[in-house]
């Protein structure tokens, strides 16, 4: 289950970020990775440590923040879920409008949501320019297609160039 919902991450935030837009159809066919290659926990692990960059751009960009989230479904199943950001909730929380609708949830789910800053996952902020900051585990994917040779269609080559350091 972890390894469809990475891979269906990858799809969605292209779509979210380049034509900020909520679809749940992703444009790609999704990248099977494992969740537990360490490319992906490092990419974790930089969101994690970057979360004050991310709330500087976010308020510089306000129209152009996604946060991804560890979400647990009302049946008990773990998902990371895309997020457009809304706003700031508090010193610790963020006004949300789910993206990536979960698979495992039953029955309806608001699409707007409350999430605490320790669910954030990975962040991705777009600025004036189409430039990109964030979205490490999409980097991490770049990364691990590159390593283990999977050609990547040109588009998501394209986008790739639109990242930025922090």
């Amino acid at each position: 289950m972890a390894i469809i919902l990475m891979t269906l991450l990858f799809a969605v935030l292209g779509i979210a970020i380049c034509v900020n837009m909520i679809s749940p159809r992703p444009e790609f066919e999704p990248l099977v990775t494992n969740p537990d290659d360490p490319l992906l926990a490092q990419a974790m692990e930089k969101a994690k440590e970057t979360l004050g960059t991310f709330y500087a751009l976010m308020e510089k960009f306000p129209q152009n923040a996604l946060v991804k989230l560890h979400f647990v479904s009302n049946t008990q199943q773990v998902e990371h879920l895309w997020a457009e950001v809304l706003g700031r909730a508090g010193d610790d929380e963020l006004n949300v409008r789910l993206v990536t609708p979960p698979v495992t949830h039953k029955g309806h789910l608001d699409r707007l949501y409350t999430c605490k800053t320790e669910d954030i996952e990975d962040w991705a902020v777009r600025d004036d320019e189409d430039h990109i900051y964030g979205g490490f585990s999409e980097q991490a994917m770049f990364a691990i297609s590159e390593r283990d040779a999977i050609k990547l269609p040109e588009k998501l080559l394209e986008r790739r160039a639109l990242y930025r350091e922090i």
